[in-house]
């Protein structure tokens, strides 16, 4: 794998069925000059959403019913235009319509658990279910048509899960679904077969392509799961929830297991898809400085809005950051920790 770039963005774009006007205003001129003021060299684009709706004419997924046209290839032809990388984001863990079409799907974090669609919030999905089979052929169909860099799979883990299909799956390989002790068990073996099929999807089209598969953290004292990933991506708000003292805890362990790896922030001022929040620059300057100084690539988080515009004024933030950051970069790529005791 080529070495990760320094100055990313992750860019989110979760929207419901309830919202018109999909990608009405994408530009293709001001989509790539807004990410050269932010000095950006690398932006995660979307196939499917939480939500469920892929962006782009799909055969095995069907497109966000607001959307008219095919907006991630406009997006991957932009960046290509302008030399910018565009990892491919999946939504795997979530998937709204399916959970709503096939409740059995869902996660059951207990014997007694019933899926309440009430009120509004995402469903888990079981990866021990039939919908690891749609998945999977979700990220073939982006493999094949797009052949992108990387694939970034989003709510990723390991789930104890109390499903129908879960109960038989231990019986069958001898383990007992009263104990909590062995359903942790099963887990591993589930989430492990999850990440075998997505590598084993993504090799048959380009064995050069990067997987990562985003939880949230990196668990310290695991690194069977970090043998899934091709590099690391530490997600860490400090202002989101985070605090201030977990980056650089995650990445002094992450920087002893042999993967490249990012310092993920955000530009909100809270969390993940706070449109009104803007973060001084000054916080965003600090945030990256210490991705650098503790051996990390960079990547700010944002949200595009449901138009499909990019907001001038948070790369306009975001530059005042990246720009610090690409004057650094020749003294910062390819680096090694010393510890001075």
């Amino acid at each position: 794998m080529s070495r990760l770039p320094f100055r990313q963005v992750h860019l989110d774009f979760h929207t419901s069925e309830k919202i018109p006007g999909i990608g009405s205003a994408y530009n293709e001129e001001d989509f790539i000059n807004t990410l050269k003021t932010g000095h950006v060299n690398s932006i995660t684009v979307f196939a499917k959403c939480h939500h469920g709706w892929s962006y782009y004419p799909s055969k095995v997924n069907p497109i966000h019913p607001n959307l008219k046209f095919d907006l991630l290839s406009a997006q991957l032809k932009a960046c290509k235009k302008a030399g910018i990388r565009a990892p491919i984001y999946i939504s795997a863990g979530y998937d709204e319509k399916e959970a709503v079409k096939h409740p059995e799907w869902i996660v059951k974090p207990n014997p007694d658990f019933n899926p309440d669609f009430s009120f509004p919030h995402y469903q888990l999905l079981c990866m021990n279910s039939p919908y690891l089979n749609l998945l999977i052929e979700q990220v073939e169909e982006v493999m094949q048509l797009f052949n992108p860099d990387e694939i970034f799979l989003d709510i990723c883990g390991e789930r104890r899960c109390y499903c129908e299909n879960c109960i038989k799956g231990m019986k069958e390989a001898g383990l007992d679904p009263e104990s909590e002790e062995d359903h942790d068990k099963y887990s591993i073996f589930v989430y492990a077969e999850y990440c075998r099929k997505v590598r084993e999807a993504v090799d048959k089209y380009n064995s050069e392509t990067a997987v990562f598969h985003n939880g949230g953290n990196i668990i310290r004292g695991r690194r069977d799961l970090v043998s899934y990933e091709s590099h690391l991506e530490l997600e860490s708000l400090p202002t989101g929830g985070w605090g201030y003292d977990h980056f650089p805890m995650s990445a002094a362990y992450c920087r002893n297991l042999g993967k490249e790896y990012l310092g993920m922030t955000g530009k909100f001022h809270v969390s993940w898809g706070e449109f009104g929040g803007f973060k001084h620059p000054n916080a965003l300057i600090y945030e990256t400085s210490l991705s650098l100084a503790l051996g990390a690539k960079c990547s700010i988080g944002d949200q595009l809005h449901p138009c499909g515009e990019l907001n001038s004024a948070t790369y306009n933030l975001i530059g005042k950051a990246y720009k610090l950051v690409e004057e650094k970069e020749p003294w910062c790529d390819d680096v090694s920790s010393i510890a001075d005791i």
